[in-house]
């Protein structure tokens, strides 16, 4: 008897744990709310970067203890190493001493910072960023113009928390940053604060600059410091201001004053009028604020302003529209803002119906918004007790993410889900699909396990090859494997059906040194070339500075002539004067990524 109930309460412990994993996925994030998810993505990004700084530090102390006490063994070394790198003169890299952003031209950086605010390779715009957010501020001597316009460009074009991280490490009271800039700063401090909803600090702000008697632009600090009197239930003396802002604007905010009056009276959200016209960017934080803090929805043209700066307090704003706030996490999301468990919760949150799961065909016609789609799958998939129901719902969920240009976030908010999944002869016909999901998700394991069960009876599809290269190139820091995926495969070549495509791709594949892969005798269809060069200054600049060897004023100046173009605008032979540019940059390190660009652009694969 005793053996019997042992057998029974085995057996519910076990159904208990299966069970719990089923329902894992879906209460992954009742623990947690979705500010707590997205304010944590933040607290990670800040602590990594200290990390790779303290890492960074650690490096180069041990460079320098090694290098002495290796010193006196190099120098007995030295001629027999001479000799061996004359033998190997010619397979060696050149590593070169890089360029500090403080050695190059000011006019470089005065006149031409200000044309790179559309920089359509994303390789070229995140190194661009970089290159801008970590100059180095501990000199005091060094605050002038470079550094102002370094500033200035970051917040220009939407990178608004890496301006605030510059701004910090300058020390605003030495006395030695011109009025100008000083008051540039402290409105990047003051729209920081105003972005991340820190009003406390915001308002502690506004009383040290109306101390010091700074300037702001549009009268933001005259309005801060309205603000924040209403929000301390000083409204006699808010009015009083307020009157005085309006005799002395030369032209009436109507924006401020709608959300002003909202706050005084308190009024119902259905009597609110939306904002119309945002013009100035400069106050669109302030506004902001002042709707979160009135508990008021943001509009999509209200996001357009700054979708970068402005996603975080959409997604938070609970009286925004659940497909407006779904839409900026998307787009935070890619830009790295949140991570995939804020996506993921964000969707969770989005209230559906049992009706609604009972008729799935129905309910996504009904929907007809993309960004409620994608959540109504997500949460469909979650539910389904039976592994091939929801293995069915996950791959309509992919179909459907493909076509709306989603698939990175569905492969990404189904990763645990599909973890779920075995490869097994029953379902081997759907391992392609799988396979792409787990490479996105660079689980490359699971990702060869479903494609070598695929393969096995399908041997003869396209796809197996793709699946395989983005595997090697994923796992090898080189473009041997970019090389050999050109050369070896049966490539569809018929997406480059005419003469620029053509030209783009000879180009590259001369850069790469590889054998002529198309084998046609071009033919000059086009005898004049309509794409635009650069002028003969520029590109006599950009030479002068690949001979001398100067990697950043190289990368900077071809970013400057590429200006708003695609890969597969650029004049062939500028097209070739850019890829020399990027093979000296930093001994080549941004090659391998900008070639993939490029074979993307040309839909090679």
């Amino acid at each position: 008897m005793i053996y019997l109930k042992l057998f029974f309460i085995t057996i519910i412990l076990f159904t208990f744990t299966t069970k719990a994993n089923d329902v894992e996925i879906i209460e992954l994030h009742k623990k947690k709310s979705l500010d707590q998810l997205v304010l944590e993505t933040e607290n990670n990004q800040n602590k990594t970067e200290n990390e790779l700084n303290i890492t960074n530090n650690e490096v180069e102390n041990n460079d320098v203890k090694e290098s002495n006490i290796t010193e006196d063994d190099n120098n007995s070394e030295n001629i027999d190493d001479q000799s061996a790198n004359k033998e190997n003169a010619d397979e060696q890299i050149i590593y070169i001493e890089n360029e500090t952003f403080f050695d190059l031209d000011n006019s470089l950086i005065s006149i031409q910072l200000e044309a790179l605010k559309d920089i359509k390779s994303k390789t070229l715009h995140r190194e661009f960023i970089n290159i801008l957010s970590n100059i180095k501020l501990e000199d005091e001597n060094i605050y002038g113009d470079k550094v102002y316009f370094v500033i200035k460009t970051l917040y220009e074009i939407g990178e608004m928390q890496k301006a605030y991280k510059l701004v910090t490490k300058i020390n605003l009271e030495s006395g030695k940053i011109n009025k100008e800039y000083l008051e540039f700063f402290y409105l990047i401090k003051l729209n920081y604060l105003y972005s991340s909803y820190k009003l406390s600090e915001v308002c502690k702000l506004r009383s040290f600059l109306l101390d010091q008697s700074i300037n702001l632009p549009k009268n933001l600090l005259q309005k801060s410091d309205i603000f924040c009197l209403t929000l301390e239930n000083k409204f006699s003396e808010a009015k009083l201001l307020n009157s005085l802002l309006i005799e002395s604007e030369k032209e009436k905010d109507e924006n401020f004053q709608i959300l002003f009056n909202h706050m005084l009276l308190s009024e119902n959200n259905s009597s609110f009028i939306p904002l119309i016209n945002i013009k100035s960017k400069d106050l669109v934080f302030l506004y902001s604020a002042m709707l979160r803090i009135n508990e008021l929805p943001l509009d999509k043209d209200f996001i357009e302003v700054d979708p970068l700066n402005l996603s975080i307090p959409v997604i938070l704003s609970e009286s925004t529209g659940m497909d407006i706030r779904i839409k900026a996490a998307h787009r935070a999301y890619e830009d790295n803002l949140i991570s995939i468990n804020s996506l993921s919760a964000l969707y969770q949150s989005v209230d559906f119906t049992s009706k609604q799961f009972n008729d799935p065909d129905k309910t996504i016609s009904n929907i007809g918004n993309n960004e409620l789609i994608m959540a109504y799958y997500y949460q469909l998939a979650n539910i389904q007790i039976f592994p091939d129901e929801r293995l069915d719902v996950i791959l309509k969920y992919f179909d459907f993410a493909k076509k709306s240009g989603l698939e990175r976030i569905a492969y990404a908010t189904t990763e645990k889900i599909i973890e779920t999944f075995t490869p097994t002869a029953e379902n081997s016909q759907i391992g392609i699909e799988i396979a792409f999901a787990n490479i996105a998700n660079k689980n490359f394991d699971d990702a060869l396990k479903w494609l070598t069960l695929y393969e096995i009876s399908n041997s003869k599809d396209k796809r197996i090859d793709h699946a395989k290269f983005l595997i090697d190139l994923n796992q090898n820091d080189n473009l041997n494997t970019v090389k050999n995926y050109l050369s070896n495969s049966i490539l569809n070549y018929d997406k480059i059906n005419n003469q620029s495509s053509e030209e783009t791709f000879q180009v590259l594949i001369d850069f790469l040194k590889i054998e002529n892969i198309l084998n046609k005798n071009f033919q000059y269809i086009n005898i004049l070339d309509g794409r635009v060069m650069p002028s003969y200054f520029l590109m006599n600049d950009i030479n002068r500075h690949i001979s001398e060897r100067n990697d950043l004023s190289v990368l900077l100046l071809s970013l400057i002539s590429m200006q708003n173009k695609n890969w597969t605008e650029l004049h062939p032979v500028h097209l070739n004067l850019i890829l020399e540019s990027v093979n000296l940059y930093e001994n080549g390190s941004l090659k391998k990524e900008i070639i993939l660009e490029i074979l993307s652009e040309l839909k090679i694969f």
